[in-house]
């Protein structure tokens, strides 16, 4: 075997090596950004689901003024959350639907900043019209099931504001808590695809 053939062998195993690392990055490239976007996706949906789930607190909010209708004191209670649903789907009918798949590696990271962004503005909003809005409703449920005899159904005023206050702060501590790791992981998501873009465009 003379030098020529040696260097021959070895220009092959390199070349063989080579191939392998690019492999490996390209396929450890794939994972992150499946990974990016599957959490994106998640918490895209659920804010989705968040924003149509506000249509539908708005519209009991209604029929339950209008099971109300003939107290204008009660009505307007009602109607404050029902606004601040309103409020609320308007806020966030920003957000749509993506085909996540077919976003290149930077338009993905510009709709996750965004997407970020827009949850972090109106976070403190959404956390104060569930309050308004439960507070309304459990008002106008009251006087919905008290038959106009407020004075003698205490009990059930307590049992009421006891049932609502316990469900703010499950949904308050929950949501702080949801909206802590959606940043959290949005944050994780940006630096990946910063990172893969780097890689795209070296």
């Amino acid at each position: 075997m003379n030098i020529d053939d040696i260097k021959n062998i070895w220009k092959e195993d390199m070349n063989q090596l080579e191939a392998r690392v690019q492999f490996n990055e390209n396929k450890i490239k794939q994972l992150e950004l499946n990974k990016s976007q599957s959490s994106f996706n998640k918490f895209l949906n659920i804010s989705l689901a968040g924003k149509n789930m506000a249509l539908i607190y708005a519209i009991a909010s209604l029929f339950l003024m209008y099971k109300l209708w003939g107290s204008a004191f009660y009505v307007g209670i009602v109607s404050i959350g029902a606004a601040a649903m309103i409020f609320s789907y308007i806020q966030h009918s920003p957000l749509k639907k993506l085909n996540i798949e077919s976003l290149s590696i930077i338009a993905l990271q510009k709709e996750v900043s965004k997407f970020r962004i827009h949850t972090a503005k109106t976070a403190v909003y959404d956390l104060s019209i569930v309050g308004i809005w439960m507070a309304t409703v459990g008002v106008g449920f009251y006087a919905w099931t008290s038959g106009g005899n407020h004075t003698l159904n205490l009990a059930k005023g307590i049992w009421i504001s006891v049932a609502i206050l316990t469900w703010f702060i499950v949904a308050y501590f929950g949501s702080k808590f949801i909206y802590k790791d959606i940043d959290e992981k949005l944050k994780e998501s940006e630096n990946i695809l910063a990172n893969l873009s780097k890689y795209e465009t070296s």
